[in-house]
């Protein structure tokens, strides 16, 4: 199986850097190749250079996927997702993210990736895709809705939880059918091996665990700048 590193937000270059290193920690190369896909922002052309930037200031081969580029054959994005180390996910429109994935076959060929060995993760819906659904306001006028995600972590996810609005994930998720991972800006759920950890940037970020078994009562996880806390 591959490794997938969900953030629920944070600045590459600030209070989640050390998580963001993990990508290439985890290849075990020196140079690995990173491939980005700013699915959710619709592939817009300023769409996630800082963190593309990042892996290339660390000596990786980075390039960009664009879904949405009618042009693109299914055997190109085939042979950019076998060809990378890395894939990495920005953060924008979930929804939007999932309907270009399934009309592609994007999802199907993520799958495969993780389990050919890949490390796949991203920030905000680059975090949420990879689980059973993510919590996100993309609804109409912004409203919050969940959106079925490619299901390789059987959870239900929220980024941001600290921020506003996003911590209405707390009430929303006790009507769900799975368990519910709210993240906050600067902490990580890390999956490898299929074992689950939360790995915290330099201002301590922190992982809420809302367990269906145990009437989705709030467990916090996290917290100490640096460390790794299983789950």
């Amino acid at each position: 199986m591959g490794i997938i590193i969900g953030l629920g937000g944070g600045d590459c270059n600030g209070d989640s850097e050390n998580i963001y290193s993990k990508f290439i920690e985890f290849t075990g190369k020196a140079n690995p190749r990173v491939l980005v896909l700013p699915t959710a922002r619709r592939d817009e052309p300023d769409s996630d250079l800082e963190e593309a930037e990042f892996f290339i200031s660390r000596g990786c081969e980075t390039s960009f996927l664009r879904l949405t580029d009618e042009t693109l054959t299914k055997e190109e994005a085939e042979k950019a997702i076998d060809g990378a180390d890395i894939i990495f996910v920005g953060g924008g429109n979930l929804k939007f993210l999932m309907d270009v994935w399934k009309r592609t076959g994007a999802d199907k060929m993520l799958i495969k990736a993780y389990n050919n060995g890949k490390v796949l993760g991203g920030t905000s819906s680059g975090m949420m895709c990879w689980f059973a659904e993510g919590y996100d306001d993309c609804g109409e006028n912004g409203a919050f809705m969940f959106v079925d995600a490619v299901g390789i972590i059987p959870f239900s996810s929220c980024p941001h939880f600290e921020s506003g609005s996003w911590g209405s994930y707390e009430q929303a998720v006790k009507g769900r059918p799975y368990s519910g991972f709210g993240i906050e800006n600067g902490a990580a759920l890390i999956c490898r091996d299929g074992e689950l950890s939360v790995m915290s940037g330099t201002d301590g970020g922190r992982i809420y665990l809302f367990d269906k078994d145990n009437g989705h009562i709030k467990e916090v996880y996290g917290g100490e700048a640096k460390k790794d806390n299983e789950i």
